[in-house]
């Protein structure tokens, strides 16, 4: 029987993992989930990244670097490297290894371009993946795997993120709001910040309204008359492409008339607007 994953945490963005502040499977944990690194001298760029085993037995792991971009549907996809690729000028070590118990690892790896890199970004991705799997009563394997994303930037480097727009769709039951997101610069861009959702009528105006402190946190007390808030997904939009957003509205929403309150960023740009939207009942 196929090897079934326990989990798969990249360090790249919201359901990628690319916007959590650690990239985590069941048993594996990395720190940091993501780096950034100069590479505009012609020096050697060293960097590590730390890996834990977060589990009571030791765990088998290999390392391995791949290219990789985002997809029309917003999920990570490996691509073949060229002589530009980030992937060709990584050297790292160990590739393989064992960590005991509730202790640590750390990888080590260097850049070193083959060619004169072009200016802008240039990304992989660091695969951490566990080679010893568990066996089950029912004799699946199981194996952990974690990405960790690795930006380089060479040159002038500029960040043009540009909010086409932001809608809400309210012909489902389940309401999503929809950014379209542009990136026209040759960095990649990503949306930060928080979302609200109010009644129109309670509606303080854009102006007045503020990130919540510690959302994240399941006892954290949101203010009265907020019916939803949320963090807006820090999904990459990548240079020269434009990608929509979708951000899911959990709360359940009766017909009557909302606001879509949001205090973010996009890049350099900072974004306060109030999207009013209609929800009407849902035809069976």
């Amino acid at each position: 029987m196929l090897p079934k994953l326990r989990n798969i945490a990249l360090g790249l963005i919201g359901v990628l993992a690319l916007g959590i502040p650690s990239a985590r499977a069941i048993n594996i944990g990395v720190t940091p989930p993501r780096l950034y690194v100069d590479i505009n001298s012609g020096k050697t760029h060293t960097q590590s990244i730390r890996i834990l085993n977060l589990d009571s037995e030791p765990i088998q792991l290999k390392a391995y670097v791949q290219s990789w971009t985002i997809n029309e549907e917003n999920k990570l996809q490996v691509i073949p490297p060229n002589e530009q690729s980030l992937e060709q000028w990584m050297i790292y070590t160990p590739s393989k290894f064992t960590i005991p118990p509730h202790s640590a690892q750390t990888i080590r790896f260097s850049i070193r371009p083959r060619v004169k890199p072009e200016v802008g970004e240039h990304r992989a991705i660091l695969f951490v993946e566990e080679l010893s799997p568990d066996k089950s009563s029912t004799g699946v394997s199981i194996l952990a795997k974690i990405g960790i994303a690795i930006y380089g930037y060479v040159g002038n480097i500029k960040r043009v993120g540009v909010l086409n727009s932001v809608t809400v769709d309210t012909k489902l039951n389940h309401r999503v709001a929809i950014f379209d997101v542009s990136s026209q610069g040759n960095a990649s861009v990503q949306l930060q910040g928080q979302y609200a959702v109010w009644p129109v009528a309670k509606y303080p105006g854009s102006g007045k309204t503020k990130p919540i402190d510690n959302l994240e946190k399941p006892d954290t007390k949101i203010p009265e008359n907020l019916l939803d808030a949320g963090t807006l997904p820090s999904i990459p939009v990548l240079p020269s492409s434009r990608r929509q957003i979708r951000v899911p509205i959990k709360k359940a929403l009766s017909p009557g008339q909302y606001v879509l309150d949001i205090n973010g960023s996009l890049g350099n740009v900072i974004i306060k607007q109030g999207i009013p939207f209609t929800v009407t009942e849902t035809k069976k």
